[in-house]
């Protein structure tokens, strides 16, 4: 075979790899349901996650966890910290600490399972970050908005990015 040849095999083998990579990691999904002693919302974004994780919480009776301006949006839905729900400001501010954050609560709390209630297009980045702390004690939930698209570029872009820094050098735990 000549080198040209076993260019192109191993062009199409990247490209093949690259392609299931992206499958496996970028495209957004929800994990099986499971009975959780706690949801926790995450940060950032719009209201969806917080009314996604509140219905999940009354709906299996689960201890509420609200991130970072999370508490705002669950406000506007009548949740109040302290009174209704654990809150949290993360350190440092992202995922990362979130997920670190979540440990010690679980750990504390003796909680045995936790949902994460997220954004749609942010489950696998929240999936790999938590599992590196919690294992397979944690199940991941999106939450869409109607007003955008699934997969936006810009979000996809910086999805993968936060992928690639949590698989390597941005580790949660």
């Amino acid at each position: 075979m000549s080198f040209g040849a076993w260019l192109s095999v191993l062009l199409v083998l990247a490209v093949l790899g690259g392609g299931l990579a992206f499958a496996a990691f970028m495209i957004p999904t929800d994990d099986a349901p499971r009975d959780p002693d706690a949801v926790v919302v995450l940060g950032g974004a719009g209201d969806e996650r917080a009314r996604l994780g509140i219905e999940l919480a009354e709906r299996h009776d689960a201890q509420l966890v609200l991130s970072s301006n999370a508490r705002f949006f669950a406000a506007a839905e009548g949740v109040a910290c302290e009174r209704d729900a654990i809150c949290f400001e993360p350190v440092p501010a992202n995922t990362v600490g979130e997920a670190r954050n979540v440990a010690e609560l679980a750990e504390r709390h003796g909680w045995e399972h936790v949902t994460v209630a997220t954004s749609d297009f942010h489950t696998s980045r929240t999936r790999l970050l938590f599992r590196q702390c919690l294992g397979d004690r944690v199940t991941v939930v999106g939450a869409s908005r109607e007003d955008r698209p699934r997969i936006a570029p810009r979000l996809l872009l910086r999805e993968a990015a936060g992928v690639i820094a949590g698989a390597t050098f941005e580790r949660a735990c």
